[in-house]
């Protein structure tokens, strides 16, 4: 399990907000990405579509015998060490939740946790173990 870096904000308008781009740009940053169709792609993320501006943008392209990402990163600002919730049966929304959750960690940090105060919206995500000042991340210690 390698790190692998994101920033937030570049994700959020190269996605144009929408839930699904979020993670094929977050996914296909991680070391383990590869894969061989948009078919796999959703199965694997378990998502309902693709949204087709992400392959307008060239930021992916389907060649006979692979899905090819050419977005990286250009001002990392936070990361995850364990990429798996990306690939879990969760919704969407849990798994965006949780990477807004991560990006609230400065790049520096080593602990799991971020304070309470700079994510007060969210009440519950399956990925987050949330206390009265601390919203931790298990999978991160893992």
């Amino acid at each position: 399990m390698g790190i692998t870096f994101f920033n937030w904000d570049e994700l959020k308008v190269n996605s144009r907000g929408d839930l699904s781009a979020i993670l094929c740009l977050a996914y296909a940053q991680t070391i383990g990405y590869n894969e061989l169709s948009t078919k796999t792609l959703m199965k694997r993320l378990n998502l309902q579509h693709i949204p087709i501006h992400i392959f307008n943008k060239n930021m992916f392209q389907q060649h006979k015998y692979s899905l090819t990402c050419s977005y990286k990163t250009v001002d990392p600002q936070s990361y995850f060490k364990n990429s798996k919730f990306l690939i879990s049966g969760a919704s969407a929304r849990y798994k965006v939740v949780y990477l807004r959750a991560l990006s609230m960690r400065r790049i520096s940090d080593t602990v799991n946790y971020i304070p309470r105060e700079y994510y007060t919206k969210v009440t519950y995500n399956p990925f987050l173990h949330i206390t009265e000042d601390k919203i931790y991340f298990p999978q991160e210690s893992s």
